[in-house]
């Protein structure tokens, strides 16, 4: 990564008359700004669009062609995180009106006043600066919170995402179900950030781990005075999530007492805080996690039915992860890159002994204790590769002093982990091992996987078909074109 400094955000001046043109640019450059001039508005929304270091544009309001509103609505389409800043008469209000309505516009009165260019201009920049960082932390939580961030090309998981992208831009209720460990909580932050609410709040609440006592003040909220203890008045997770999810981990846990009040809520829609008397509108997506069998306790009586059925509207149950051996390879390849950038370790891939034992431990922790055990590893590693040495004694357990011979050989020639060992494979086996590390390479995108084999999409959607136990049996029917990652 270059640790240059970012470039000062370009300022586009627009008007087809070159002499305002000249001055306002000039009076922008006196502040150590680089501004570049344009006569017409066409040809600064091409810059504004094609050089993402465009922060500003400074236009006329009125000149032939496209106008000055014009060019600001466009931007608007194209660069929201650019601002704009129109010269305009006072008197044009309706123009004005317009303006505001876009949000990044501004505008400076005529006779243009220097002082007052500059000010204006610096508060525009302000808020491209100010558009351009939420851009970027949206970016990041995409990354972080969205489906690419759940690995998984195996059928099961497959089988999963094809759920999960049918339900999430929906209002419908989830269940996530399945160990401790397989990621539940990650799979609902995906849901709330590939759903419509995303740009209100999700607000997460471990049943589990909130004492009895207090957990129907941490839901509902409560006045000051409800009890010994409230010196204030306090909003509760429900209100929090009012416009977003609520995310309940563990609600099998919820106090039966609770389970009753909670299902109210469902049901009106409407959260009165412990203590209160008026109740509030309760607006907020619910998705809930459980690694109970939710059937068994409604039998024992310590779930509620009702409840059950609210809750319930759609089931999506993760997989653990020695149901799906084809994903480990690039989980812990996807791990190791986190780490090793996260702690700064110049930790680049793994030993074919390593990721053999990583992918014959069976996982009791799921993905929880794979992500501790390769954190483990890139702090342990020695050299540019994670060896068998490297890893945790549970997850090398027989594996270590192993690796020599054949796999001595083919590591010595220069095969990474990323490389299969051919010796004593069969040409299935190895085209297999290609197809599968070609898909780790590309971070389970199917096509850019198809382009380092040199091979056709469905080529390679047929063979994954086939490696889940479809040999020899073709449905006829070709799967999606997908350019999208399969994470």
């Amino acid at each position: 990564m270059s640790d240059a400094p970012p470039r000062e955000p370009l300022v586009l001046v627009v008007d087809d008359d070159a002499g305002s043109r000249r001055a306002m640019a000039l009076t922008l450059t006196t502040d150590g700004r680089r501004v570049e001039e344009f006569g017409d508005a066409d040809s600064a929304l091409s810059r504004a669009i094609d050089d993402p270091s465009v922060g500003l544009v400074v236009t006329d309001l009125k000149m032939p062609g496209k106008t000055g509103i014009e060019l600001a609505t466009d931007l608007a389409a194209a660069r929201p995180d650019v601002s704009v800043l129109l010269v305009t008469a006072f008197g044009d209000v309706d123009t004005l009106l317009k303006a505001k309505d876009l949000g990044t516009v501004d505008y400076v009165a005529k006779p243009v006043g220097r002082d007052d260019l500059r000010l204006r201009a610096s508060a525009a920049l302000g808020r491209a600066r100010q558009a351009g960082e939420i851009k970027q932390l949206r970016e990041r939580l995409d990354k972080r919170y969205g489906f690419e961030a759940i690995v998984g090309v195996s059928a099961v998981m497959e089988r999963v995402f094809d759920v999960l992208r049918k339900v999430a831009p929906t209002k419908m209720n989830v269940l996530i179900t399945g160990e401790s460990g397989t990621g539940k909580e990650l799979v609902a932050n995906a849901l709330h950030h590939n759903s419509p609410r995303r740009p209100r709040a999700f607000v997460a609440l471990n049943c589990g781990a909130i004492p009895r006592e207090i957990i129907e003040s941490e839901l509902f909220g409560h006045e000051k005075g409800a009890f010994t203890g409230a010196l204030v008045k306090r909003m509760g997770r429900i209100e929090q999530a009012h416009g977003g999810t609520l995310f309940l981990d563990e609600v099998s846990e919820m106090p039966p007492d609770l389970q009753v009040k909670f299902l109210r809520v469902l049901e009106e829609r409407r959260v009165t805080p412990v203590g209160g008397n008026d109740s509030k509108e309760s607006d907020f997506r619910l998705v809930s996690a459980t690694n109970r069998d939710l059937k068994k306790e409604i039998e024992a009586g310590r779930f509620r039915q009702d409840l059950y059925y609210r809750i319930k509207g759609v089931v999506v149950d993760l997989p653990p992860l020695r149901e799906r051996r084809e994903d480990l390879a690039l989980l812990a390849e996807r791990f190791r890159e986190v780490f090793a950038r996260e702690h700064d370790r110049p930790v680049t891939g793994f030993t074919s002994a390593a990721l053999s034992a990583l992918v014959q431990y069976p996982w009791p922790g799921n993905v929880r204790e794979m992500k501790s055990a390769i954190e483990w590893a890139v702090f342990s590693a020695a050299g540019p590769r994670i060896e068998v040495a490297d890893l945790p004694p549970d997850v090398k357990g027989d594996a270590e002093g192993e690796g020599s011979g054949e796999e001595a050989r083919a590591e010595s020639a220069g095969y990474g982990s990323s490389s299969p060992i051919l010796i004593g494979k069969t040409m299935a086996e190895i085209e297999k091992e290609a197809i599968l590390i070609a898909l780790q390479a590309s971070g389970g995108n199917r096509r850019k996987a198809a382009e380092r084999l040199d091979i056709g999409l469905r080529t390679l959607q047929r063979k994954l078909k086939e490696y889940r136990g479809g040999v020899g049996g073709d449905d006829g029917e070709d799967e999606a074109d997908d350019d999208g990652p399969e994470s």
